[in-house]
């Protein structure tokens, strides 16, 4: 039972904290849209060169990725992010997160190779990519808030999600499955209006939500990572 309080209680300080960043922090949510147009962009630039152009883009790709983890790290942990944070994240995750995709990349490949002549080669790919992204999952706030790479951040992940699914994957599925209902009840809503006007509050109310939702994720982490059910226990006492 003190569990269940506990893990409760450190829902209940994540969800506030990060809604406190979102609030702070509301211009943020307009960063994927963002780096949409920035993608979208390159990628018209990129096409005719083949196979460098995909190369180019996936470069671009994980560079959009470095950014936002680094708006989403300065309002962990000041509660504060602004444009410049914006423009300078572009390349301080790059080679953390080239350094995974290369990783997983290869074997990927190889495995997909190899059942592609399996009569259910997509279903066994399908469930090993799902595993992947399960013990892979903290993988964002382990590259931000410790700065682990290559093959750590692997085995740092699994470790991580061994010790704490429970209280890791849980809120995790439900913010997503809430996300994705109060989409479903907004878009008509919104669709109702002028085109301009629908697309920028859709954009701004995605983007508000992933921004809720990562902020949720960093507090979460840092509350689970390096701690035990027990210290946990006992910062909770602390805290009544």
């Amino acid at each position: 039972m003190q569990t269940l309080q506990v893990t409760l209680w450190m829902y209940g300080v994540a969800l506030k904290r990060s809604w406190e960043c979102a609030r702070k922090n509301w211009v943020v949510s307009f960063a994927p849209v963002a780096y949409g147009v920035i993608l979208a962009i390159i990628a018209s630039i990129v096409a005719p060169l083949g196979i460098i152009g995909g190369l180019l883009f996936s470069l671009a790709s994980q560079a959009c990725v470095s950014s936002g983890l680094f708006l989403v790290k300065n309002m962990v942990d000041s509660n504060k992010a602004d444009f410049n944070d914006f423009l300078n994240g572009f390349t301080v995750y790059l080679w953390e997160l080239l350094g995974i995709a290369f990783i997983l990349w290869i074997p990927l490949r190889v495995l997909a190779m190899a059942l592609a002549t399996s009569p259910n080669g997509d279903l066994i790919y399908f469930l090993i990519k799902l595993a992947l992204y399960i013990l892979l999952n903290p993988v964002p706030e382990f590259i931000y808030q410790t700065r682990a790479s290559g093959i750590e951040l692997i085995s740092s992940s699994y470790n991580f999600i061994v010790e704490n699914w429970i209280e890791w994957l849980i809120p995790n599925i439900l913010l997503l499955a809430i996300g994705y209902f109060l989409l479903e009840l907004i878009e008509p809503l919104i669709f109702g209006l002028p085109g301009f006007v629908a697309l920028f509050l859709y954009a701004f109310i995605v983007g508000l939500g992933l921004t809720y939702f990562m902020t949720f994720r960093g507090f979460l982490f840092a509350q689970l990572q390096g701690t035990t059910r027990r210290s946990r226990l006992y910062r909770y006492k602390s805290q009544s």
